[in-house]
């Protein structure tokens, strides 16, 4: 479980003949019951809610995707070299008590140097405890004592976005929680100036779109 806050990087209707009203009915039902089926999200998988190949304007992924995927909540905390031994025990059991299913996470690389990009997803054992663990990383971050700085992002409902570290050092996150799924979307930096924020906001804004109210696959 990762942040970045270092340089860790329609058709036509046709005319209508006189019908019988109960024909009519019959097939003003049908086409109510077609729209309604039409309308069930369909199941996702987690590696289908990641950032996708053009989505992050400046990031990739650029070829094939390099997803992990993690069933173990030990094994998804472990990923995050900065916590301490005790501060993963700790990480372990918060996953454990909020459900955890499977974590799946992908760095994605920039097209300039001393950049990079993080998308992660964690299925949770319901939609609170998805906004629970959306919580407790933004108080991990908090409690790391980098700069905290937090902007906005329109269009996703409670998403968390803020900066940690500085303008040479650092990165934007942002994480929202839709159904019983976490998600994160971030960029850290090292030298060279800082990515465009709103290029950030854009992607998390069109990963929204695409897996809101989806169940699990």
């Amino acid at each position: 479980m990762e942040t970045l806050d270092t340089c860790r990087v329609s058709a036509d209707i046709p005319g209508v003949a006189r019908l019988p009203a109960p024909a009519l009915l019959l097939i003003v039902a049908a086409v109510a019951s077609g729209t309604a089926l039409a309308a069930q999200p369909k199941p996702l998988p987690l590696n289908a809610r990641l950032i996708a190949h053009g989505e992050f304007a400046g990031f990739g992924p650029f070829g094939p995707a390099h997803v992990q995927t993690f069933r173990n909540a030990r094994a998804w905390v472990g990923g995050n070299t900065q916590l301490t031994p005790t501060q993963v025990s700790n990480a372990v059991a918060a996953l454990h008590r909020e459900g955890f299913v499977a974590a799946a996470a992908e760095q994605l690389g920039s097209l300039k140097r001393y950049r990079g990009g993080l998308s992660w997803v964690t299925e949770l054992g319901s939609p609170a405890k998805a906004r629970a663990e959306v919580a407790r990383t933004i108080a991990i971050t908090r409690a790391a004592g980098y700069p905290f700085a937090p902007f906005k992002v329109i269009g996703v409902p409670g998403a968390v976005a803020y900066r940690a570290g500085t303008s040479s050092q650092g990165g934007d996150n942002v994480l929202f929680a839709d159904g019983r799924f976490a998600y994160l979307v971030g960029d850290g930096w090292s030298t060279g100036g800082t990515p465009a924020r709103p290029a950030l906001i854009a992607a998390v804004q069109s990963l929204y779109e695409r897996v809101h109210g989806h169940p699990a696959a």
